[in-house]
């Protein structure tokens, strides 16, 4: 099935998925898409219908379905210094 993945500047691109993949594959899939300098999947957040999408539960468990719309952000990554 084709999902709309919409990011916070503004862009939406599509991808293809199944109701049984995982969130995490799917974030791997959005990686591979626009590049891992972009979006790299262990930063990324999804969420659909104002809910944060967890790691480990599949896009049919979140009533994501065709032509649905998911967001995705990055989480800041803190880095410790010295």
């Amino acid at each position: 099935m084709k999902i709309f993945v919409k990011t916070l500047k503004g862009t939406h691109f599509e991808i293809e998925v199944k109701p049984e993949d995982k969130v995490v594959d799917v974030k791997k899939a959005i990686e591979t898409s626009q590049g891992s300098d972009v979006y790299p999947a262990a930063q990324q957040m999804l969420m659909h219908q104002d809910k944060v999408l967890k790691d480990g539960t599949r896009l049919g468990e979140n009533n994501v379905a065709e032509n649905s719309f998911v967001v995705v952000m990055l989480k800041t990554v803190k880095v410790v210094c010295c």
